[in-house]
């Protein structure tokens, strides 16, 4: 029975079920965020969201507060396609490690936006160096 239950987790997990999705004001702050990063002229090719590290929201008097955490990594595609669905993630493409702030109004209307997206880098052990 345990293996049982187990291989229905894991089942869950891959298929998304086991995740909790996101609010309608933190699917609303993620798409000002990526619209707000593809708006930048560094910007030249497309990039999707990979995973979503952590999303709160708190609610303020005059709407809604988003806080987001999430990573994105580099497609085929360039900026402006960045909406379509058959743009596929580079399995070597860059990575961004974003943090988006962003306060909605009670009509989902943004009031403030701040959206930060440096370059994901992978911390590296240093070498041991030989000799002594």
């Amino acid at each position: 029975m345990w293996q049982l239950l187990m291989s229905l987790a894991l089942w869950l997990g891959a298929v998304g079920l086991g995740r909790a999705e996101l609010t309608v004001a933190q699917q609303r702050g993620l798409q000002v965020a990526l619209e707000e990063f593809h708006k930048h002229p560094p910007v030249q090719w497309a990039f999707k969201k990979t995973s979503m590290d952590n999303a709160t929201e708190t609610p303020f008097p005059a709407g809604t507060f988003v806080r987001l955490e999430f990573k994105l990594q580099q497609t085929s595609c360039r900026k402006k396609d960045w909406k379509k669905a058959e743009c596929k993630i580079k399995p070597n493409g860059r990575k961004r490690k974003c943090l988006a702030c962003i306060k909605l109004n009670a009509a989902d209307k943004v009031l403030g936006r701040m959206v930060h997206c440096p370059i994901h880098t992978q911390s590296h052990r240093p070498l041991a160096l030989a000799g002594g």
